[in-house]
């Protein structure tokens, strides 16, 4: 019996080591932050900040050249692009820098991830083939969704998890703004309506009724998901990114990011020297007061094993 208590202690004291331990390696930021990538140390690293601008801080300090950061849907972790391992590729990361790992075994040109909703899957461009492809976290499975030619890419996730937009090219200075339906595939055309435009980087609103994107030298527009509504939001500015509640725009301007509130219109600078661009903005005040990050969870640790 004594013998029979002291390994169930054991077992017991093991399982609480590790539930502390998994509890810690991946923590959300307390407060709102904006990761980033900067040159200022020489060369792309992925920084964060604070809302406001301040306490930026480098959490990738490598030698080689990361950038794209997307925070994960309950902030614990981090996806970027690094070519650390000789090609660009997807890397993910705990909210603190630490534990970086590489998603998928086999080294491919891929880039520009962004999460589901659900955190389950990335959504990223193979520049191999030009094709927009969506894969499971733990690296394991990978899925061609479409073509986006030459030079295309840029997809970005709908809230609801439904669609995927992206930029598709036609020919040079003919890009096309497109969404594609995940279970379908069907895809529609939400710009141009008339002129060619060169267009880059969408990114859906909080509540998935608007898209905003880069029209190249005019500036940063939004349209309605279905096609209407084209309005201007910013000019000359670049790289356009909401806030989690939607009332606010990150935005590039020269090399420096800026935010933007929608309802005043005014703008503040965020950064100052050296070259600043890629937000993604997330805030811990608009999770579930209990975040399902279970699966996430399970599937990071599974990536760690390798």
């Amino acid at each position: 019996m004594k013998y029979r208590f002291c390994f169930l202690f054991w077992i017991l004291a093991i399982i609480l080591s590790v539930t502390q331990v998994n509890a810690v390696f991946a923590r959300a930021p307390a407060t709102a932050k904006i990761a980033f990538a900067s040159t200022r140390d020489g060369n792309s690293e992925i920084y964060i900040m604070s809302p406001n601008g301040g306490n930026q801080m480098n959490l990738t300090r490598h030698p080689s050249r990361d950038l794209a950061p997307a925070w994960s849907p309950t902030g614990e972790h981090i996806v970027f692009n690094s070519d650390r391992g000789g090609t660009r590729d997807i890397y993910i990361m705990d909210a603190n820098g630490k534990n970086v790992q590489k998603v998928f075994r086999r080294l491919a040109y891929r880039e520009y991830p962004v999460w589901s909703p659900d955190g389950k899957k990335l959504v990223y461009l193979r520049a191999s083939d030009w094709g927009i492809y969506v894969g499971t976290i733990d690296g394991q499975q990978e899925d061609r969704i479409t073509s986006t030619n030459f030079l295309g890419g840029s997809p970005a996730w709908s809230p609801d998890g439904s669609e995927v937009a992206f930029i598709f090219t036609a020919g040079p200075g003919n890009y096309r703004l497109k969404v594609v339906n995940l279970e379908t595939r069907e895809e529609k055309v939400l710009m141009p309506k008339r002129e060619l435009g060169t267009f880059f980087d969408p990114d859906w609103s909080p509540d998935g009724t608007r898209i905003a994107f880069y029209w190249s030298e005019k500036g940063i527009y939004v349209i309605d998901k279905n096609g209407r509504n084209l309005k201007r939001l910013v000019s000359s500015a670049s790289r356009p990114a909401w806030s989690p509640l939607g009332d606010e725009l990150v935005y590039g301007k020269g090399q420096q990011l800026f935010k933007i509130n929608l309802s005043s219109r005014r703008s503040k600078q965020l950064t100052r020297g050296a070259i600043n661009f890629g937000a993604d903005w997330f805030d811990p005040q608009l999770l579930p007061v209990q975040p399902q990050a279970t699966l996430l969870t399970t599937m990071w640790a599974t990536i760690k094993q390798r």
